[in-house]
């Protein structure tokens, strides 16, 4: 065995190669997708431009997801650009509670995540991913974002995201970055009919409001970019270790020009 492995180590070396590449794709088929973009069928319409022009500070498109906690805000650096966390805002006590789960809610406030920022000299950007925005309660919820603004001396440094574009308009009105998140489909398992009609229905969303950017999962950052290229694209990817397709993934994203903001563990 031995020697049978000297006379063909090169022969080997290339098997395992291959063997590790093939296992590494199949563990990261969407980020192998994003490597190796669908043929996307050429854009029918007139391409549609942001009608909101609210101004974000951003520094570096890597920016910290899920700061949920005392502890993951204590993670960050001083100099980090920015920052995702996901609040529910609480129509009796008029506040938002930081948690991604709508049952998970510990109590914590943004408020005083907000407290901790400031102790710490923090001069991130802050995207808040607003989980239970409705008709119901967008008047209020824009009164306390625009109260934790002031208080906190956050003047274009709040990202406000949603899956309502109708209700961002408010929110682009009072001088917030805002982000339409569309909705979950993954357009490399999906035939050129459904393409259109998910076209057609976010081309529909954005028409209609005044909104920033867009923002989805990674694997739908190809499709927007091509359907939708003047809009600026917020995406979250995912760390792995030992992977030459993250690796690989990861740098596209970081030298990709339209991504203008990707989330990282």
């Amino acid at each position: 065995m031995l020697k049978w492995i000297a006379q063909n180590k090169y022969k080997l070396m290339a098997f395992i190669i291959g063997l590790y590449l093939l296992v590494d794709v199949l563990q990261h088929k969407g980020q192998a997708r994003v490597l190796f973009p669908k043929n996307f069928t050429e854009v029918k319409k007139e391409a549609l431009l942001p009608q909101s022009k609210s101004i974000l500070i951003n520094k570096d498109k890597n920016w910290k997801k899920a700061v949920n906690t005392k502890d993951r805000m204590n993670e960050l650096k001083v100099d980090d650009a920015g920052f995702e966390c996901d609040v529910y805002f609480d129509t009796a006590a008029r506040s938002f509670y930081v948690h991604h789960d709508p049952d998970k809610n510990i109590g914590y406030n943004l408020d005083n995540l907000l407290q901790l920022y400031q102790q710490k000299k923090i001069t991130a950007s802050i995207w808040l991913d607003i989980k239970n925005l409705d008709n119901l309660n967008a008047s209020s919820v824009l009164h306390a974002l625009i109260q934790l603004r002031n208080k906190y001396y956050l003047q274009n440094r709040i990202l406000v995201e949603s899956g309502s574009a109708d209700l961002l308009t408010a929110f682009s009105d009072s001088n917030f970055f805002t982000s339409y998140y569309v909705p979950f489909f993954n357009p490399y398992k999906i035939n050129k009919e459904e393409m259109n009609v998910w076209v057609d229905n976010i081309s529909s969303a954005i028409s209609k409001s005044k909104i920033n950017a867009l923002s989805g999962y990674y694997f739908q950052s190809s499709f927007l970019k091509h359907y939708f290229p003047q809009y600026p694209v917020l995406t979250w990817t995912d760390n792995s270790s030992f992977s030459l397709v993250n690796f690989l993934f990861q740098r596209k994203i970081n030298t990709d020009k339209s991504i203008f903001i990707a989330l990282n563990p």
